[in-house]
């Protein structure tokens, strides 16, 4: 049993890292990190996504659009304060700092997915396309959380937010 019980762990440990890095897409000097998207009710039509956008050193980039089969059109937005209110609204591209990232999450920056063709399925993949103004584009499968949830994976938040940097390799 012991002998059984070594092979298993031995197995998991080559897979964790496998599954890590299947959640990292790259193009040229962009990384798009932890795609994801929240579950939507039976009769939505809109939903959203997000990830985290890295860009190496000296290699600043900028997210100019992105579309899906998913969806009937797809924009970049938004969230911000307008008088003591929170707005959403749409922008025409994100700065991706060199060696730095951006970090699209519930409340701020992410993917507006507009005219969904069906429900957004909680376990479900969906494919994004993310067009970068240097790297071009690069396409990603966002894993499909709750319909609350703050973060991929089971995590309450998206990794790469200030705070939580060491929390975002699980």
């Amino acid at each position: 049993m012991s002998r059984r019980l070594a092979c298993f762990g031995a197995a998991f440990a080559f897979l964790v890292p496998a599954l890590a890095v299947a959640h990292e897409y790259e193009a040229g000097s962009i990384t798009v990190a932890h795609p994801w998207a929240r579950a939507t009710p039976g009769g939505a039509t809109i939903g959203a996504a997000y990830a985290e956008i890295k860009a190496k050193d000296g290699a600043a980039d900028t997210l100019v659009s992105a579309s899906s089969p998913a969806a009937g059109r797809v924009e970049i937005h938004t969230h911000s304060m307008d008088g003591g209110v929170m707005k959403m609204r749409q922008i025409e591209n994100l700065a991706i700092p060199g060696g730095g990232s951006a970090v699209m999450k519930p409340s701020g920056d992410h993917i507006m997915l507009f005219d969904l063709k069906a429900p957004l399925k909680e376990g479900d993949m969906v494919p994004i396309t993310f067009v970068f103004e240097k790297a071009g584009p690069v396409t990603v499968e966002a894993t499909v959380e709750p319909v609350g949830a703050k973060g991929p994976h089971g995590m309450d938040h998206q990794p790469g937010v200030e705070g939580h940097e060491g929390h975002g390799h699980h």
